[in-house]
């Protein structure tokens, strides 16, 4: 199963209208001192602390703990073990069919989760890794465990943690990095775009595509240029040997020792997460082991941070 570090942004807002708390101020507060006197570094570390024997949401059937919990600077990371709870089951062997476990209500069945905070002072944004692994994630749970908590302490303000959508960040990521290839992608392709793929067979649609590399042809003039224009990605590359009217241009780049892909056609709907599985050592249990992820993980905010915050 493939893992994944999904960034979010942190944000603190103070509400404007008690009543309707969706009525709230547009501008943010000072993360170190955002009713004048408290520091969010200090808030979370103190929420960390309290979840180390564990938590339960039992609105949402959630169960959360925080364990490994380390401080550096104004950064803080650790795992978080999650998982939901309320539905009896079984849990059963995938080989042998044979049921292993009767899993009862009060029963999580739990997953470790890494997480780092990024906390400056005197701004008003700070930043959120989270590990996914496969569709499993707790940007949900922790998120509504973290805002309750929050909310509770400081009931005239709220956090916000939203997903982290930038296409000028990913923009400057590629222009940072080395070019290795552009793909130029047709999807529903049929058997007879190509000659000689159609024998008689049934007609088949499938995804095609047309791969430059970067060893045999300069790439980056033509990228920076489609920023520069805003042009339809269709237009990016000509192939003139044959007609192939692409749908989308993907972009392979090398950055800090791994290739990471993004969609030029689709950057304003990319998420600035990716896929770390072929950089981290998996424990017995095929888990991230916590110093690899970590590693990666710091990496990986340090290169965010260099663009959001140059």
């Amino acid at each position: 199963m493939k893992t994944f570090l999904s960034i979010y942004t942190i944000r603190i807002k103070k509400y404007t209208n008690k009543i309707d708390k969706k009525k709230q101020a547009n501008y943010c507060k000072k993360l170190s001192e955002f009713d004048g006197y408290n520091d969010i570094y200090d808030v979370i570390n103190t929420f960390l602390k309290e979840v180390e024997s564990g938590n339960t949401n039992d609105t949402y059937k959630m169960y959360i703990k925080s364990i490994r919990v380390q401080q550096h600077g104004r950064s803080i990371s650790g795992i978080i073990e999650s998982g939901v709870y309320g539905i009896a089951s079984e849990i059963r062997d995938v080989q042998t069919d044979k049921t292993n476990y009767k899993k009862q209500k009060n029963d999580a069945d739990v997953l470790p989760f890494y997480f780092l905070f990024y906390l400056p002072k005197d701004t008003d944004e700070g930043l959120l890794i989270l590990q996914r692994t496969g569709v499993f994630g707790i940007r949900s749970s922790f998120g509504s465990f973290l805002d309750k908590y929050f909310s509770k302490k400081y009931s005239s303000y709220c956090i916000e943690i939203n997903t982290l959508i930038n296409e000028e960040v990913i923009k400057k990521i590629i222009s940072n990095g080395n070019i290795q290839k552009l793909r130029c992608v047709k999807y529903s392709a049929t058997s007879d775009s190509i000659d000689g793929l159609d024998e008689g067979h049934e007609e088949t649609a499938f995804n095609m595509e047309v791969v430059l590399s970067a060893n045999r042809i300069p790439l980056w003039h033509k990228v920076q240029s489609f920023f520069d224009s805003k042009s339809d990605v269709k237009k990016l590359i000509e192939i003139r040997d044959f007609k192939f009217d692409y749908d989308t241009v993907k972009i392979e780049v090398e950055i800090n020792g791994s290739v990471r892909i993004f969609d030029l056609g689709n950057l304003g709907k990319a998420k600035a997460s990716y896929d770390i599985s072929d950089r981290i050592i998996m424990d017995s249990d095929e888990h991230p082991n916590f110093d690899s992820i970590h590693k990666v993980a710091e990496e990986y905010m340090s290169e965010i941070i260099d663009q959001i915050y140059p």
